[in-house]
């Protein structure tokens, strides 16, 4: 994997008990687990979505066996620059001080919701109560994600850098469509695409941002 837990420790993607800690009688929480098989299943998802799968299969292969985080001695250095930057491009995964944050971390984090939200039980699909709490859906904090994620992601002919505006309260509530995307940084597409030599942009699937009516 590219990304692993420590990713969702910063606010914007945060999941509580995301990394194991120390604790009587050596119990790892319930969450660590859940969250490393969830990373598994939408990192690679987001990474065929695109780079189809044989660039993935490549990419994937950049990196040792025995420790998945691990470049190999011999891996491209195009698929470097991909995941850890290059120039104004930052890479699929980069820190900020001492916080990690990556692309796939806030497609994985809204997935992560979606999933979390609700569990199957043998008398049905059931959504949890905590005591001395009040429950509210995901959609906003997907929401942020989900547009986050977008905002990296770039797809050409569909966006530009002059014309994106936020709704009054960026937190998710009432965020709307306003125009088309993007800020000031180079996205995903922007780097893969000026690079027709070392990648095939062909596989890139369109993303759309979201309002919390679209959820």
């Amino acid at each position: 994997m590219i990304i692993d837990n420590s990713y969702f420790l910063n606010k914007a993607v945060y999941i509580p008990h995301a990394v194991a800690q120390p604790s009587i009688g050596g119990n790892t929480p319930n969450s660590v687990l859940q969250l490393q098989g969830e990373i598994e299943e939408k990192e690679s998802e987001f990474l065929v979505s695109f780079l189809g799968w044989e660039q993935y299969a490549e990419l994937i292969d950049q990196f040792e066996d025995a420790a998945p985080y691990a470049w190999k001695p011999d891996a491209l250095q195009k698929w470097k620059d991909l995941v850890d930057g290059k120039e104004d491009w930052r890479g699929l995964r980069y820190n900020v001080g001492n916080k990690k944050i990556s692309i796939i971390a806030y497609y994985v984090f809204f997935h992560y919701l979606a999933s979390d939200f609700s569990s199957y039980s043998t008398t049905g699909v059931q959504v949890a109560e905590a005591e001395n709490s009040t429950r509210q859906l995901p959609n906003g904090k997907q929401v942020s994600a989900w547009n986050q994620m977008v905002k990296m992601y770039g797809l050409e002919g569909s966006y530009s850098r002059s014309n994106y505006q936020f709704s009054q309260n960026w937190n998710g509530t009432m965020l709307q469509w306003l125009g088309n995307v993007i800020g000031n940084e180079t996205t995903l597409y922007d780097f893969m695409h000026s690079r027709p030599e070392d990648f095939d942009t062909s596989f890139f699937t369109p993303r759309s941002l979201v309002n919390i009516y679209n959820l």
